[in-house]
């Protein structure tokens, strides 16, 4: 299987414009003679953050075909998003949040969502904004390593049975019914110690990871062809059913039962595409695909930066204009966060990577 699959690359990127140009929405609102034009273009992009789950799953699956090591899968993980989550963490924690409670900024350093006894999976969300999701990618790389030392073979189907009994379990106990919309965490009582915790997993948008690792099975184990017509046929109407979705706004809102659903399918468009007749390489979502993380995790701070100190070039742009100049600043700190943060500190991972292998190699030798 290919080390790169380019549908999936093109995808994240894509993904994480939408998110960006979903909270750009307000920018259009109010503006024009349709004074909804913003939300009615972009109030579905949260759905972003559902297929980002979705690749999520499928990518750890991925790449742990053939590595066994978890103390490299751990380097890996580190250097592919904390360097660049603390650098804008600390850009927004000497800025804008500077003001916020002391246990706001902690919480948000570590991860840790800001009120888990309000409604899941955002929880409060955390402070640098689009940084809650990260908590969830912890979580489910946490789990796949736990998964992985038991078996590697079965890793998937390990982690996935892992993430979904608590669900379960929590949400039959404290609830009396099971359900997978994004809301439907577990019902835990305030004066439980383990309250936080138990929120947390479970909340069903954990399942996401685990249609991602499924999508991830079915690609690397299916050994039939199908005829290229068929394949070009899925992929449309995969994408129309998304497009009408989106566009309607009816499955709005995080979760299976919403966002993840119109996720799910055009995912399953795009793989299948992918599968049988192959993406040709594309530069422009290449790149974007490379900085969709960096501008994911940054775009936040700078509408809160200019909203607060209100620069004359912010203050003299309104609708398209203004969401022209968001977009050209994201997509420009992005690429430089990308190139002198993301990429040097992914370097120093594989550098480690190595010196662990090394270490292994000499051992076995030794033995």
């Amino acid at each position: 299987m290919k080390n790169k699959i380019l549908s999936i690359h093109h995808l994240r990127g894509i993904a994480a414009l939408i998110v960006v140009f979903f909270h750009f929405r307000g920018y259009l609102n109010g503006v024009y003679a349709q004074k909804d034009l913003g939300s009615m273009l972009f109030n579905s992009g949260s759905f972003g953050v559902d297929l980002f789950f979705m690749i999520s799953g499928f990518i750890i699956a991925l790449s742990t075909r053939n590595l066994t090591s978890k103390a490299i899968f751990a380097v890996r993980r580190f250097f592919r998003i904390y360097p660049a989550f603390i650098v804008t963490f600390v850009l927004g924690a000497l800025t804008v949040y500077r003001f916020d409670p002391s246990e706001n900024i902690l919480r948000g350093m570590f991860f840790i969502h800001r009120d888990y006894s309000v409604g899941s999976p955002g929880f409060g969300y955390n402070v640098l904004g689009p940084a809650w999701t990260l908590t969830y990618e912890i979580y489910f790389y946490t789990i796949f390593v736990l998964a992985m030392c038991f078996t590697h073979r079965f890793r998937t189907l390990l982690t996935s049975i892992l993430l979904l009994s608590p669900i379960i379990i929590l949400q039959l106990y404290y609830n009396g019914e099971l359900s997978l919309a994004g809301t439907a965490s577990a019902n835990i009582p305030l004066d439980n110690p383990t309250f936080s915790l138990l929120r947390f997993i479970s909340s069903p948008i954990l399942v996401e990871f685990i249609v991602g690792m499924i999508f991830y099975e079915l690609y690397s184990r299916v050994q039939f062809t199908i005829k290229r017509e068929v394949a070009v046929f899925t992929f449309f109407v995969c994408c129309g059913f998304f497009i009408t979705y989106y566009s309607s706004g009816n499955l709005t809102g995080f979760g299976l039962d919403k966002s993840g659903l119109i996720s799910a399918v055009l995912f399953f468009g795009f793989l299948t595409y992918d599968k049988f007749i192959g993406f040709k390489e594309n530069k422009t979502l290449n790149f974007l695909g490379d900085i969709s993380f960096s501008i994911y995790i940054s775009h936040y701070v700078f509408i809160n930066m200019l909203n607060y100190y209100k620069p004359d070039f912010y203050i003299h742009t309104v609708g398209w204009s203004r969401f022209f100049l968001m977009t050209t600043i994201t997509i420009t700190a992005g690429t430089i966060l990308h190139f002198y943060v993301e990429k040097p500190f992914i370097a120093i991972g594989k550098k480690i990577e190595s010196s662990i292998s090394s270490r292994t190699c000499n051992k076995l030798e030794a033995a």
